[in-house]
């Protein structure tokens, strides 16, 4: 059955929501997978990482929320997994990059370029075939072992004065007022388009950013715009890291082809040296862009948009239409709005502090 994320994610107890929101990603994940036994479907890989990638982000930040039910081990283990397809994943955009440069090259450059392609073929159909299958029989393990785990977590009640308990959309704002921090300074420390390590800092900031703000998109005005800013960021960035890897890529087999005589790999120099050339230009277009994007005020101004939201979201500034009021056991109080159908089916199942896999995680409550 899969989870849907309700209106009122954000005013929830942090541990409910963000079991939640890790219960969807499995969910996503879960869809891909299937999807891969289809040759024909391009894209089936590509959203079974995305959907990893989420996963893992989302259990890395709210770890603290999903004791209990994500260790670090299992956290271990999502990483391996994801690192399983890079390989594969890495080639084939390395391919689809090679396949249009035919109209740059002369035809003395064909050569190159046709025994490149050639080699990264051959290795691409071992990566993607063994890392995606090794990936999908450990998600399938995990996932078993996890999605159980997520079902239930336990919760202190308190009653009297004492401060309630955390909403998740309280977590999140804190989450992402050190994020944003954490990017801020990432971008500042980006040297140029050589700075290699500098760039996947950066890009990997922005990613766990937009993870952090995806699950809002559709409950705080404004948040689809940023991560849509972010998407483009990470393009860029992107586009900017497989250049690197391919430029690296080629002048590891150029130096290869120096030491073999053969008259036929010799021919091949002229399009690898023109290839490196391109992917180091393009590199340095990708670049160009970033720089235009995220440079001085832009960035400032995006930052200082990111950090308003965090603030809002700590503070619960920001009102969530329909949001309910919990009392102990999980009932909502007598006053509260009837919400969407979607509310009132998943109230039906919210008795005693019990919720379904449909609706959300199961309270128990803590003894004293």
């Amino acid at each position: 059955m899969s989870t849907r994320l309700p209106s009122d994610l954000l005013s929830r107890p942090a541990e409910e929501s963000s079991r939640l929101l890790a219960l969807s990603y499995l969910d996503e994940i879960g869809r891909a997978e299937k999807r891969l036994e289809d040759p024909d479907d391009a894209e089936a890989l590509h959203d079974f990482r995305v959907g990893l990638r989420r996963l893992r982000s989302s259990s890395r930040a709210y770890r603290f929320q999903l004791k209990g039910s994500i260790t670090r081990q299992v956290r271990r283990r999502l990483r391996k997994l994801t690192q399983a397809t890079n390989a594969g994943r890495d080639t084939e955009v390395h391919l689809a990059w090679l396949r249009q440069q035919a109209e740059q090259l002369g035809p003395d450059g064909l050569q190159g370029l046709s025994w490149l392609i050639g080699r990264l073929e051959g290795r691409r159909f071992d990566m993607v075939r063994t890392g995606t299958a090794y990936a999908r029989e450990q998600f399938l393990k995990t996932a078993a072992k996890v999605r159980p785990r997520l079902g239930t977590f336990r919760m202190e009640i308190r009653t009297g004065s004492r401060q309630a308990h955390r909403s998740f959309g309280h977590a999140t704002g804190e989450l992402i007022r050190a994020q944003v921090a954490e990017l801020a300074d990432d971008l500042k420390r980006v040297q140029g388009a050589e700075d290699v390590n500098g760039v996947h800092s950066a890009r990997i900031s922005a990613k766990r950013l937009r993870y952090l703000l995806e699950p809002l998109a559709r409950r705080v005005p404004g948040v689809k715009a940023l991560v849509t800013q972010l998407k483009e960021v990470q393009d860029s960035l992107g586009d900017l890291h497989d250049r690197h890897v391919l430029a690296e890529e080629i002048a590891s087999t150029r130096s290869d082809l120096s030491c073999i005589s053969s008259d036929r790999l010799a021919g091949c120099e002229p399009g690898l040296r023109t290839l490196e050339r391109l992917a180091v230009e393009q590199a340095a277009v990708a670049f160009a862009r970033f720089d235009t994007q995220w440079s001085g005020e832009p960035a400032g101004k995006f930052i200082l948009q990111v950090e308003r939201l965090a603030v809002s979201l700590a503070e619960g500034a920001i009102r969530v239409p329909g949001a309910p009021v919990l009392s102990i056991g999980g009932a909502r109080n007598a006053g509260s709005s009837a919400g969407t159908p979607e509310d009132q089916e998943q109230r039906h199942s919210r008795k005693a502090g019990y919720m379904e896999h449909n609706g959300g995680a199961r309270a128990i409550p803590k003894s004293s």
